[in-house]
């Protein structure tokens, strides 16, 4: 299979529930990342579509249910490829190199938040990635306060986004040594 470009949304969950259209059941962090995957596919002409995750329990999996949704969005069905074994994004990286080795441009739809150690990632693997971002967290108002304020809930919920992807990259940094275009667990 030769592609100019693979635009690979990343997985961030599902609930699967057969009374609810397939867009429905993606989350909304994975809703956004497949938009902004099917916006880009859309403006380019040799593409496909990658849909990524695993399913839990002999359920069907995120990257079929993201599938179906694209499909229902308007991709044709013969340019979308799944990933349905990836947990976590590093299996991403892993499963997409297996899949398509050196056979196009991946561009990565993925949170704006997630973006740097998703493209870390696939940097490691040896690939010159093109990011997609989406899902921003903070956005420039016009009518914006600029003085003083207290925390807020929104502020809160912004240091957690925070936190959980600096501790994810603290974690993959730690756990795996790269090797070429490959990553093992350190075994020290």
């Amino acid at each position: 299979m030769t592609q100019a470009y693979c635009i690979h949304v990343l997985g961030a969950g599902y609930d699967l529930d057969t009374t609810l259209p397939a867009t429905s059941q993606l989350d909304l962090k994975t809703l956004g990342r497949l938009i902004e995957g099917i916006r880009v596919f859309k403006q380019l002409p040799n593409s496909i579509l990658v849909t990524s995750g695993y399913a839990g329990k002999n359920l069907e999996s995120q990257a079929s249910v993201a599938r179906r949704a694209a499909i229902a969005l308007g991709v044709p069905k013969d340019k979308i490829e799944m990933l349905e074994t990836p947990s976590t994004t590093w299996e991403e990286v892993l499963a997409f190199q297996q899949t398509f080795e050196d056979n196009g441009i991946p561009i990565i739809a993925t949170d704006a938040a997630h973006m740097p150690r998703a493209m870390d990632m696939f940097r490691a693997a040896g690939y010159e990635p093109q990011a997609a971002p989406t899902n921003f967290k903070v956005k420039s108002r016009h009518h914006s306060y600029h003085g003083f304020s207290l925390p807020n809930v929104k502020s809160i919920q912004l240091m957690d986004v925070w936190l959980h992807e600096v501790l994810g990259e603290l974690k993959w940094r730690m756990g795996v040594v790269v090797i070429g275009r490959q990553k093992t667990e350190d075994k020290r």
